[in-house]
């Protein structure tokens, strides 16, 4: 018999209903497929409707004691089953939630194993060729808990085809069950998932170990293992151009109010200062900058040993073709007289090198650099700044950058400039000289399309180790990174034309619910989670802190796989943000063993409690042998 009933609905409730157990029925019944146990919680019921049947789980049994007076005062035993609808199948087809509630009374049946995997299996079939090489459209990920001959599959266009989210605590198996998918999406040979791509952002450093042999199982797959690590021998870096002034803002701590600012002058002086020798808008600026500057040293009241020294800085790393130590400028010589310091007479002409020059402690001809400073300044700087592209610069050339800011900033608002700025130019100079500066490179690629076309290469599979990075500087590199690899796939033709995977492991350090949206105006993470379907850029979320995340990510995903976890914030979390997600599922992730963990959303039909497999090899991410380390 393939079903059997065990109970009538006694009371309904909101979205769930209370069942009386059948009398005598005992502990359990046995069907054509096996023994299955009465009430036993997380098992599936059917109950039957008119043009439907409607699939539930047990969430709780409760045992009463009655004393009924016809009986002699003899205690009866009455069961009571509290079942969570999960949703109904009509026509053939399975859909969460339901239509309308059960009539009371309804008889509820007991699903066997073969009855779940008639009507709730997943009805797609695997593309077969003339020569009978297979292309797979379902990805068996692991076995039922409760039913273990029954083989739990995901659609792979439902699920690697919309962002998905993996969730628990630290040590419930996460990292195992990612890299287990990963594993049995590559091995595969005959069809091999060669036009996939997958970027792994390794937190941890775990994963290299776990996709080290994927090339030696399947020759045909190819994985590329990048690191951040300064002495690592395939070593990541990122282009400091590619940076906005959000991310300097993030990564060297930046005030809003004071430094931010200092920043975005920056990269405009950087645009105009490296922009190409025959652009006439940037030349026209380039010149007022520096003669903006100069004038501001003339005109304050340090000494003119200062003075000097600053402008002679100045003009050996920003000079222009018009105002350069070389330059020969007219004298004036009745306002200048004063500062010959003895020296002869000013001459009709003179270099600016030579207006520069001290003696007695004065300069030579200051009152002459400054009138012929003037002749550059402009009246619409900011105007003629606006929509200048990108230029490639180092991260050296970004610190004398902004040392040349704040001189120029000082110059046309206030001399405190240089008080509000002194702990980012601290902050800038300790970057340089770290060895995590050294990881900002100018790089040899000059478009955003060549460096991510060299990052992705021809592998489907790269692993990008970030373990050595602080969480400002992982901030900081995942945003960037992730923002260049959307630009690039927009602009693929035509669209959707690569699909790529990507995959952010303990992603509460960079895709939070705090980030500010700051001078772009969004959150890459939260724009990727929005618009990345359409442009084939698709993420996968791994996190022990799940409250933590962004909401608007984590409402984008379409499937979850949910390991154990514990802490009350986290929980209600997920039972606010997760869709398919009852009161009955929430307490059950709080049990839930290592390894074991539940799976829902678009790509399987029903919420079921998933074993993993051990991933093979595993990934380096296993508790320590206190013992074996203690005891030496």
């Amino acid at each position: 018999m393939n079903n059997r009933v065990i109970v009538r609905i006694i009371s309904i409730n909101h979205n769930n209903v209370t069942a009386e157990l059948t009398q005598n029925l005992g502990s359990y019944i046995t069907l054509y497929d096996g023994i299955r146990f009465v009430g036993e919680i997380g098992s599936y019921v059917a109950i039957d409707d008119l043009n439907r049947r409607i699939i539930a789980e047990i969430i709780s049994v409760d045992e009463k004691n009655e004393m009924a007076a016809e009986k002699l005062n003899k205690a009866e035993s009455r069961r009571y089953l509290k079942i969570n609808l999960l949703g109904e199948i009509s026509n053939s087809i399975f859909n969460f939630g339901v239509t309308k509630m059960p009539p009371v009374f309804s008889e509820i049946k007991i699903i066997s194993e073969s009855d779940l995997r008639w009507r709730l299996d997943i009805n797609e079939i695997d593309i077969t060729d003339d020569s009978g090489k297979t292309k797979l459209t379902v990805l068996p990920i692991g076995s039922s808990v409760m039913f273990p001959e029954y083989q739990v599959k995901v659609k792979l266009n439902e699920f690697f085809g919309f962002h998905f989210a993996v969730f628990g605590n630290t040590g419930s198996g996460k990292s195992n069950t990612i890299a287990n998918i990963i594993q049995r999406i590559f091995s595969k040979k005959d069809y091999s998932a060669r036009g996939a791509k997958f970027i792994v952002f390794d937190s941890n450093g775990e994963y290299e170990a776990a996709f080290k042999s994927v090339n030696k199982i399947n020759s045909q797959i190819n994985a590329r293992f990048l690191s951040t690590s300064y002495d690592a021998e395939n070593r990541l870096t990122i282009p400091v151009w590619a940076l906005s002034v959000d991310d300097w803002a993030i990564l060297l701590h930046a005030s809003e109010k004071t430094q931010v600012p200092i920043i975005s002058r920056v990269l405009d002086m950087i645009k105009v200062f490296d922009s190409p020798a025959d652009d006439d808008t940037a030349k026209k600026v380039r010149n007022h900058i520096v003669a903006s500057v100069i004038k501001d040293v003339l005109s304050s009241s340090e000494n003119p040993t200062t003075q000097n020294a600053k402008i002679l800085m100045i003009l050996n790393k920003f000079h222009t073709e018009e105002i350069k130590l070389e330059t020969v400028i007219p004298a004036n010589r009745e306002a200048d007289v004063n500062n010959a310091g003895g020296r002869n007479a000013t001459p009709v002409q003179l270099s600016i090198a030579t207006a520069l020059s001290l003696a007695y402690a004065k300069m030579y001809a200051p009152v002459s650099l400054m009138e012929y400073c003037d002749g550059f300044i402009l009246s619409n700087i900011n105007d003629l700044i606006e929509n200048k592209p990108t230029v490639p610069y180092s991260l050296k050339r970004f610190t004398e950058a902004v040392e040349f800011a704040v001189l120029y900033e000082g110059s046309i608002s206030s001399s405190r400039i240089y008080e509000y700025t002194s702990t980012l130019v601290t902050r800038l100079k300790h970057l340089s000289e770290s060895e995590q500066g050294s990881f900002f490179d100018k790089t040899e690629f000059t478009t955003i399309e060549d460096y991510i076309k060299s990052i992705i290469g021809e592998s489907q599979l790269l692993n990008i180790d970030i373990s050595s990075l602080d969480d400002t500087a992982t901030e900081v590199v995942t945003k960037v990174f992730c923002k260049m690899l959307f630009d690039y796939m927009r602009s693929l033709k035509p669209r959707n034309a690569m699909p790529v995977n990507l995959i952010l492991e303990e992603a509460h350090r960079f895709v939070r619910s705090d980030m500010d949206y700051g001078v772009l105006g969004y959150n890459i993470f939260e724009r990727i989670a929005k618009e990345g379907r359409k442009f084939g850029l698709l993420m996968g979320i791994s996190s022990q802190r799940p409250s933590e995340l962004s909401k608007t990510v984590v409402s984008q995903c379409s499937n979850f796989i949910i390991h154990k976890i514990q802490n009350p914030d986290d929980i209600q979390y997920i039972s606010r943000m997760v869709p398919y997600v009852n009161q009955g599922i929430v307490d059950r992730i709080t049990y839930l063993r290592r390894g074991h963990a539940l799976v829902f959303g678009t790509a399987i039909n029903l919420p079921t409690l998933t074993a993993f497999d051990k991933s093979n090899p595993t990934p380096n991410s296993g508790n320590s042998n206190i013992v074996e380390k203690w005891y030496l």
